[in-house]
């Protein structure tokens, strides 16, 4: 089964099948490529001040359709959503907590690992080496924590979410969230080819959450952003150059 990254917005989605739908935001619908990127958020969206209005974008890891194409080729095989972190490094929380016996240890390695794979292309810490551990924490919360958990989430086709919370103005990154979903199993697919890559996904799912989007192309499909992936998929657990320049764009090489 072939695997689709794609964006998706509380206040828009455009469905795979070119079905409009208004979702509220508690409801999170698959969209296809075309879909308008960095939409506003919720109507009841925190605020920092009168001017610094937060908006939210969501990155969906969906099942794609077969008869779906790979997008249109392209030579540049790296996309950039406009926004970035402007105070680093970034402290997320990871919550281990898991249905399938996943032990802490190993989750919080294969994330962790992830996250130091984007540190090292770059000159700036991205991401603080002293992560937290915290069973408490959940995916979808606005409040200024970088929380990485588990969930059953309700749509089978679903893998993984990211969510990013920025400023319009200023472009800047305030908060993100990831949700592994727990429909599929998750593990080491160097040891398990038939598992979801716990550490494959999380490199990309942390490349959104850092200012970087999903890429298309057919062309560009050993990059670690590249949109679609696979059950006993590695690749994405390293870069490619193309995900090494998105990211030394914004913060420097």
């Amino acid at each position: 089964m072939k695997i689709n990254y794609g964006w998706i917005t509380p206040a828009l989605a455009v469905a795979l099948f070119c079905l409009s739908v208004a979702a509220s935001a508690s409801m999170i619908i698959p969209a296809n490529d075309n879909a308008k990127e960095n939409s506003r958020g919720p109507a009841h969206s925190p605020v920092i001040d009168d001017q610094w209005s937060l908006e939210r974008v969501d990155f969906i890891h969906y099942a794609k359709p077969p008869q779906q194409g790979g997008g249109p080729k392209t030579d540049v095989c790296y996309k950039l959503m406009g926004v970035k972190w402007t105070s680093l490094p970034a402290t997320y929380i990871i919550n281990p907590t898991n249905p399938q016996g996943l032990m802490p240890a190993f989750v919080t390695s294969a994330v962790s690992a992830g996250a130091e794979t984007w540190d090292a292309a770059t000159s700036t810490e991205l991401f603080n080496n002293a992560y937290s551990i915290d069973s408490s924490v959940q995916y979808g919360v606005q409040d200024y924590k970088n929380a990485i958990a588990f969930g059953d989430y309700p749509d089978g086709n679903v893998i993984a979410i990211t969510s990013v919370w920025f400023t319009r103005k200023g472009s800047k990154i305030v908060e993100f969230d990831m949700l592994f979903n727990t429909k599929y199993v998750w593990g080491d697919s160097a040891v398990n080819p038939s598992v979801m890559d716990l550490e494959n996904i999380a490199t990309h799912e942390l490349g959104h959450s850092i200012g970087l989007s999903d890429i298309y192309s057919t062309s560009c499909s050993t990059v670690t952003m590249y949109g679609y992936s696979n059950y006993g998929e590695t690749q994405k657990r390293s870069l490619e150059q193309a995900d090494v320049t998105g990211l030394q764009k914004m913060y420097g090489a």
